[in-house]
């Protein structure tokens, strides 16, 4: 059940609907009862995970809660072992067990299980893991009630692609729901239209530019090529993404709940530390909360700080998917930061190079270097089906002595990719997009009119791609 389905609105009307027409106790097992209607739409036989996940860690938190000593270590090493194995197996088996067949040069069918990925693990086993480690740490007390957990973890406009919610955040809004006001139902109706015109108009469109080229790599030679055709899949990626949290966070806001923002304008972003505060927010503040932070606390050593930038990216890489490609992406993404902040120490030393980094007039080309090393090779390493794939097409890349072969990008496509430019701009100066969801009646209107003139202009894409993230 897609969120650019008629079935998925149909089936959004109804529980909303009927939750509206409850009390809110009511309302909440509605509500969750549909989150796993929703979630067994995919495979009945995944709902069985789910429930496993929630109700080990209700009963851990609690446990964690009273307990004290090494008992709160081994109850805190049971969650992990039991969602990290679980999500292990799931994801990873196969990939381990291909590596190890092809290592030992014997048939992959000897050791690959017929294995099918559960949709969303990786988020809501994330979600998961968040609360068992923040009751540990003590930063949130356990919660009593099954339901409001079970609620947290798959309120169905978050389970199968994030945004990555915290109980900390989450659970609170449950305990203390208030009927959404009247602006807070605009803002949702606006999030999830523009969610719906990011994935339907943008995203798909660039998808079929990245498809022709990524699924004949041979038959698209030269410089050119490769850089449009990357570019287009960066540009696949963010509004396919982006479009869905937008959607799930104005699903969330017609039902009465906040999602946090996910997606901040990354491709305008100056430097590598910036990107990952604009991009896939969620998770980049949970490996940081849960991961890189707890690896260099105390220590001063800048080796060590190193080290966990490279494992916390890799780890990020594998999170993604489970192909040595992503471990090369996320090892590829450890490379630049660190040669960013090697790049950073070198201005603090150095005054002059300094000035001319921070000059005003510099900012484009920055944007401009974090756009191609982040967004454009980063995916190619993302988008292609092996690293061979990927080395051939980064040497496209950069054969600047050879032809340029011709671009990918039609007319269509480079409007579009002009507008989304100046549409970021806008967003990023002016804040378009939030005053519109709050503006009086007659500005909608007018930006409604717009927009589906603009649609008018640019026709949906013929064929439905399913979103990017529902496979990781």
């Amino acid at each position: 059940m897609l969120f650019d389905t008629f079935e998925y609105w149909i089936f959004f009307a109804l529980v909303a609907t009927v939750f509206y027409s409850l009390p809110f106790r009511l309302g909440k097992l509605t509500l969750l009862g549909a989150s796993y209607v929703f979630y067994m739409w995919w495979d009945v036989r995944f709902v069985a995970l789910i429930l496993t996940s929630t109700l080990i860690d209700f009963a851990l938190g609690l446990l964690l809660e009273r307990a004290a000593g090494r008992r709160r270590k081994v109850l805190l090493i049971i969650s992990l072992v039991v969602n990290l194995g679980i999500l292990g197996f799931f994801k990873y088996y196969n990939f381990f067990a291909t590596s190890l067949a092809d290592l030992l040069r014997i048939p992959d069918n000897s050791l690959v299980l017929q294995i099918v990925l559960p949709v969303g693990i990786s988020f809501y086993t994330f979600a998961s893991l968040s609360y068992t480690i923040d009751v540990y740490w003590g930063k949130i007390r356990a919660v009593r009630n099954l339901i409001d957990y079970a609620f947290f973890i798959a309120f169905f406009p978050h389970l199968v692609a994030g945004p990555i919610i915290r109980a900390k955040g989450f659970l609170p809004q449950i305990q203390n729901w208030t009927r959404p006001s009247a602006a807070v139902i605009q803002t949702g109706l606006v999030l999830a239209l523009v969610g719906l015109i990011k994935k339907v108009v943008f995203a798909d469109r660039f998808a079929i530019i990245s498809d022709g080229y990524f699924n004949d790599i041979a038959g698209h030679p030269g410089w050119l090529a490769a850089w449009s055709a990357a570019t287009a899949f960066a540009m696949q990626l963010f509004f396919d993404f982006s479009g869905y949290t937008d959607i799930a966070r104005g699903c969330a806001k017609l039902l009465g709940f906040e999602f946090p923002l996910n997606f901040a304008r990354p491709y305008l972003a100056t430097n590598v530390v910036q990107f990952w505060s604009r991009w896939h927010i969620t998770l980049a503040a949970w490996v940081r909360d849960y991961l890189f932070l707890p690896m260099v606390r105390g220590t001063r050593s800048k080796m060590r700080i190193y080290g966990a930038i490279a494992v916390t990216m890799v780890l990020v890489g594998v999170w993604h998917g489970a192909s040595w490609n992503f471990v090369v992406w996320g090892a590829y993404m450890a490379v630049i930061t660190i040669v960013y902040r090697l790049l950073q120490q070198f201005a603090g030393g150095n005054a002059g190079f300094a000035r001319v980094v921070d000059c005003r007039f510099a900012t484009p080309l920055k944007v401009l270097m974090t756009f191609a090393c982040f967004a454009v090779i980063g995916a190619v390493i993302f988008r292609t089906a092996s690293l061979h794939d990927a080395i051939t097409v980064v040497r496209s890349m950069f054969a600047w002595s050879g032809a340029a072969g011709e671009s990918v990008f039609d007319i269509e496509a480079i409007t579009l990719l002009s507008i989304s430019f100046v549409l970021a701009v806008l967003e990023e100066r002016l804040q378009i997009c939030e005053k519109i969801a709050i503006a009086p009646a007659y500005l909608q209107v007018a930006a409604f009119v717009v927009l589906f003139a603009t649609l008018e202009l640019f026709p949906l894409a013929g064929s439905q791609t399913p979103f990017l993230y529902f496979q990781f």
